[in-house]
């Protein structure tokens, strides 16, 4: 059993959260340094029926895409460690909701809205990608993390809104999520 498996939902979550918060301190300290005002930054959040339209679509078709993927390939293609199945399967649905919410705000608020605003596409995918260093051991999660990104960093540069990325991530962090909680759920 590696390190990571012998973690408990408990920490996991407590990592997690504690994670994000940082991620949110980085942005408002690179935000302060990098945008020449606040109305600079606020621009980045502008949301219109369109960009809905675009992010749900595009959430729903790479959760469709995950899906399927999980039925063609192994198990142990998705295996980050036990990570994801440890902390999905010990939360609420509830708890899903505002832990990928929270998740989904702080890592595109940085890696596009911060970072990829000012080093771009290429450079904010790639550090997204090293953030999620458990899955550098596993090419098909690292091809599927790599491909999100760009996806991401794609989706980002064509509606020039933080909300079309915030909202994609969250909804394939939380229905996969759900997915994990009832498909390995330890109990309510």
């Amino acid at each position: 059993m590696n390190k990571q498996q012998s973690y408990t939902g408990r920490e996991l979550i407590s990592a997690v959260y504690a994670t994000q918060i940082i991620l949110i301190i980085i942005s408002i300290f690179l935000g302060f340094i990098l945008f020449n005002s606040f109305s600079d930054f606020t621009q980045l959040f502008q949301i219109n029926t369109e960009i809905l339209i675009i992010s749900f679509i595009t959430g729903a078709a790479i959760v469709l895409i995950d899906l399927l993927l999980m039925k063609v390939f192994p198990e142990q293609s998705f295996d980050d460690g036990g990570v994801n199945r440890t902390l999905f399967s010990s939360l609420r649905p509830a708890h899903i909701l505002l832990l990928t919410g929270l998740i989904a705000f702080s890592e595109e608020l940085l890696f596009r809205g911060i970072l990829q605003t000012h080093i771009g596409l290429m450079g904010a995918s790639m550090i997204f990608i090293a953030i999620h260093f458990r899955y550098l051991k596993n090419l098909f999660l690292l091809v599927n993390v790599t491909c999100l990104s760009f996806i991401l960093g794609f989706v980002y540069e064509s509606t020039e809104s933080l909300w079309s990325v915030i909202i994609i991530h969250f909804i394939i962090d939380y229905i996969l999520g759900i997915y994990i909680h009832y498909t390995y759920k330890e109990g309510d």
